[in-house]
């Protein structure tokens, strides 16, 4: 078997912008792994989550700019973080506008 050729199986529609047979999931690791935790299905988390190690997904999404509330609470849960440890934290978005 070929390791190299190995990658996560993951939802066509994730990569509507994109043909998902033509993406290198090492070069492009933050597009993957924040398009997955931000619409994802819990299959994709769970592919995501065996191809990459853990911290490249920390690295990935405690850098994001923005996490949907749901992907925060289970960044958090899974790896044991706090909402301080995210950048998106400081920039979000406390009251809605009226």
């Amino acid at each position: 078997m070929d390791l190299k050729k190995i990658k996560p199986v993951l939802s066509p529609w994730l990569f509507w912008d994109s043909d998902p047979e033509l993406l290198d999931f090492k070069i492009e690791k933050d597009k993957v792994i924040r398009r997955v935790f931000d619409l994802g299905l819990i299959e994709d988390v769970t592919e995501v989550l065996w191809f990459y190690n853990d911290e490249e997904i920390i690295e990935v999404l405690t850098k994001a700019a923005y996490l949907p509330q749901n992907a925060l609470l289970l960044v958090q849960t899974l790896f044991d973080l706090q909402s301080k440890d995210f950048a998106c934290y400081d920039s979000k978005q406390l009251h809605q506008l009226s």
